[in-house]
């Protein structure tokens, strides 16, 4: 599974503010209405987004989403959660725009992150011993979380819910509350009162 579509899969379309919200048949399949209010209503920073499925190639999952401005922000930000980014050496090799490329080939690449090319992506990491996948770009730090009871990352249970919680927790610890986007609110996949204000009723 291509993991960025994951968290950036189809957002233009997705961010459309004409796009219907999803139905109910789509949003409740694999978890109850029940649950879904539950979870919604508990996050206080997070959110829950049920993928769009089929060839978008993504899961659902459990994101935070939080603003930088700057580097220091950003610093401020990834110091709080304990994430070192590893810089990338002057000397690596970089892929080149327009070449072609074997997925062997490509996969030596480093994954760096756009607005500081010198540091690499934090892809896969643990905060507090919970397993996530942080990508940074665009002046925004996400966070997604699924898979963590049975390691299929499409779909998520109570135990990544119980962890996005947890990494709430953190963010309230660490005073990060000021740097929270509700950015996602603007997409249809990601349940918010805009789209789904039954929900929150």
């Amino acid at each position: 599974m291509n993991l960025l579509n994951k968290i950036f899969g189809r957002k233009e379309e997705e961010k459309n503010p004409n796009k219907q919200k999803l139905s109910d048949s789509y949003l409740f399949r694999t978890h109850p209405r029940s649950t879904i209010r539950s979870w919604v209503n508990d996050l206080k920073f997070g959110f829950y987004k049920r993928a769009w499925g089929g060839h978008a190639n993504d899961g659902d999952e459990f994101g935070i989403w939080l603003n930088y401005s700057s580097k220091e922000e950003l610093f401020r930000i990834l110091e709080g959660f304990n994430i070192v980014l590893n810089r990338i050496p002057d000397n690596y090799p970089k892929a080149v725009h327009g070449k072609s490329y074997s997925s062997e080939e490509f996969d030596k690449f480093k994954n760096e992150i756009k607005d500081f090319p010198e540091y690499e992506q934090p892809s896969h990491i643990s905060i507090s011993s919970i397993p996530c996948f942080c990508w940074i770009e665009n002046g925004k730090l996400s966070l997604s979380l699924s898979g963590a009871e049975d390691g299929n990352r499409y779909e998520v249970t109570e135990t990544d819910f119980n962890n996005c919680l947890a990494i709430e927790r953190t963010i309230e610890k660490e005073k990060l509350e000021a740097y929270i986007s509700k950015d996602y609110e603007e997409w249809v996949t990601h349940i918010s009162p805009k789209y789904y204000p039954e929900l929150f009723e």
